[in-house]
């Protein structure tokens, strides 16, 4: 569940607040649990699901992978940086996004790691909020809890909504 707190945030960023989570873990490859599928409910009453695992291979291609539908369009993100392809509902034809060639910025994990850590310092020394605040890991936390007791239960189990009493 470790790694799923980034897609918890990145979802909550994308599609709003996660309102419940019901959860299925398994420790079957390593005696801890290295996978995970979790059916989620936003507070606007779209539904997802989320599906992570060290059981698998960073060799694939799609390893990360997010794809969201709706019913303005589609969106998929491609091992993070790889590619971004955008479709409007009932058109055949999608955009897509890839770096180029010598766009090693752009095309670099890694890099992601330096541009925000280039954006908290930036923030800090002009005296603002860091572009991500501390109760986003805090809420990304609670999910992860949630999905944990889902888990131990058997059971869909709600979420604070993201900023309720905190």
């Amino acid at each position: 569940i470790e790694t799923q707190c980034h897609g918890f945030d990145m979802l909550e960023h994308l599609c709003g607040p996660i309102s419940s989570v019901a959860a299925q873990m398994t420790s079957m490859t390593y005696g801890a649990f290295s996978t995970v599928a979790i059916a989620l409910e936003f507070a606007s009453g779209a539904v997802g699901t989320m599906l992570g695992s060290y059981d698998s291979s960073y060799a694939y291609p799609d390893t990360q992978r997010v794809e969201l539908n709706g019913t303005a369009g589609r969106a998929v993100i491609h091992d993070t940086v790889r590619s971004l392809t955008l479709q409007s509902v009932g058109d055949e034809t999608e955009r897509v996004w890839r770096p180029g060639y010598f766009d090693d910025e752009a095309r670099s994990f890694e890099r992601t790691f330096d541009r925000h850590l280039d954006a908290v310092l930036t923030a800090l020394r002009a005296g603002s909020p860091p572009p991500v605040p501390a109760s986003a890991g805090r809420r990304a936390l609670e999910l992860a809890h949630a999905v944990i007791r889902s888990h131990g239960t058997g059971a869909r189990v709600p979420t604070p909504l993201a900023g309720a009493g905190a």
